[in-house]
């Protein structure tokens, strides 16, 4: 199988760089010939670099056509870098790995990248689209706005078929797109590239600069305004004054929306607050391994699954998280769920205190979380349903299709998504781009 391959890599600086990084080898190691394509730079990792093809996207027509590719495989998700990917997959239809369901970010600033509003509204219904534009020129945009609108409807009617990586995400995509193709695969837990694996926590703590005695809590991940950073440093601030041993890090960089800084200024918690800004893989896990707990409160969700909790749940680490969306598929028994509202920060206090009045507690709840993770989240495992459901979508083209017929009470909704599909089929077959007619 022939895939050609679409996803932001390091340097980007991007979860989704990391994801592919790690899904990539798992993907030729079951059995896939692949060639990446990225949007005008090389990537940084010497592995990836030694054993995959990789091309500027601009060179894919050429390539397609001297030798046709089987399927292109896209990775899209809520962030500019992205741009290339959007504008490809409406030309040459393949799967699509969908790692946010609202994708209004990547929209808005697409928008004002290329002036293009029509193309904007195409991703709405028709009252959706009017609704932002009204909204934006009155100046009464808000940020939650952005999740009122996921702006998907264009991606998932582009595609031949959409992975997601939760069942709260498959929803998502079919509240818009009911007829979608779908598939969700447990987004991975990766390999394990700290320099102090196996080291013990005491340890990797003093090697990052901690007090071996200090009770760790970090906040893995890229900053955004729905991270919660405020209501997590205003719980730090109550649980510090009560142990003054505890320290708090937030592993990724700031964001202009959030300024940490202020923050910490403001709660007076100099000196107890890293702020490590962009880090490499193996420095982002070792905060993780350095951790008593990791805390990933987020509302409103953007349909993403965060990997660095994928990860800290693999590790064997306690994590509270926000009881909301995919975050609350995950067992009762191996994680820490903290309800949205009043009760909010009362109760990660509550957890907080717990933990570090009983260390067994911390390590049962981490352990229960790795088996977890280890059987649902393996990487092999992961690479092997991408291509399972790649060959089915392969498979179900290649065989006869009934043809649609007028006659009777039938679903028009379902008769009009298998012409757009027999069209997309066709349009692949031929090498072509979309017509304008049907983009």
């Amino acid at each position: 199988m022939r895939i050609a391959y679409f996803s932001p890599l390091r340097p980007v600086a991007s979860g989704i760089s990391d994801y592919s990084e790690e899904l990539l080898p798992a993907l030729a190691q079951a059995g896939a010939e692949i060639t990446v394509f990225v949007d005008g730079y090389e990537p940084t990792n010497l592995l990836i670099r030694r054993q995959f093809p990789i091309h500027d996207y601009r060179d894919f027509d050429d390539l397609h056509r001297d030798c046709p590719f089987d399927i292109p495989l896209y990775h899209m998700g809520n962030h500019i870098c992205h741009a290339y990917i959007y504008e490809m997959l409406q030309r040459y239809p393949g799967v699509i790995v969908l790692h946010d369901t609202v994708l209004q970010h990547f929209l808005g600033e697409y928008l004002v990248q290329k002036g293009d509003v029509v193309t904007y509204l195409r991703n709405f219904t028709e009252g959706e689209g009017f609704s932002l534009l009204r909204r934006r020129e009155a100046g009464i945009w808000s940020h939650l706005d952005h999740f009122l609108y996921p702006g998907i409807r264009r991606v998932v009617e582009s595609s031949r078929g959409i992975i997601v990586h939760s069942e709260t995400a498959r929803q998502a995509v079919l509240q818009a797109v009911p007829t979608a193709r779908l598939s969700v695969v447990r987004h991975h837990m990766g390999t394990l590239r700290s320099p102090y694996a196996g080291l013990p926590q005491r340890e990797i703590k003093a090697r990052l600069g901690y007090d071996p005695e200090t009770f760790l809590i970090v906040s893995p991940g890229i900053v955004t305004p729905s991270r919660r950073i405020e209501v997590l440093l205003q719980i730090f601030a109550t649980f510090s004054r009560a142990f003054p041993h505890s320290r708090c890090a937030i592993v990724g960089p700031d964001h202009p929306e959030v300024r940490i800084t202020d923050l910490v200024r403001r709660l007076r918690l100099d000196g107890l607050v890293r702020v490590t800004g962009f880090v490499d893989v193996p420095t982002f896990q070792s905060y993780i391994l350095a951790a008593d707990v990791l805390i990933n409160l987020r509302y409103p969700l953007a349909g993403e699954t965060s990997g660095g909790l994928i990860r800290a749940m693999g590790m064997g680490k306690p994590v509270l998280l926000s009881n909301i969306g995919q975050y609350a598929e995950f067992p009762d028994d191996c994680c820490l769920k903290v309800d949205l509202g009043k009760a909010e920060e009362e109760m990660a206090l509550a957890y907080l205190d717990a933990l570090v009045h009983d260390p067994v507690l911390g390590r049962h709840i981490g352990e229960q979380a790795r088996r977890y993770i280890q059987t649902y989240h393996a990487l092999e495992r992961s690479a092997q349903a991408y291509l399972d459901f790649i060959r089915s979508v392969l498979e179900e083209e290649a065989s006869p299709q009934p043809v649609p017929t007028w006659g009777g009470e039938g679903d028009v909704a379902s008769i009009m998504e298998e012409i757009r599909r027999e069209v997309a089929r066709q349009r692949w077959s031929e090498g072509g781009s979309t017509p304008s007619s049907i983009s």
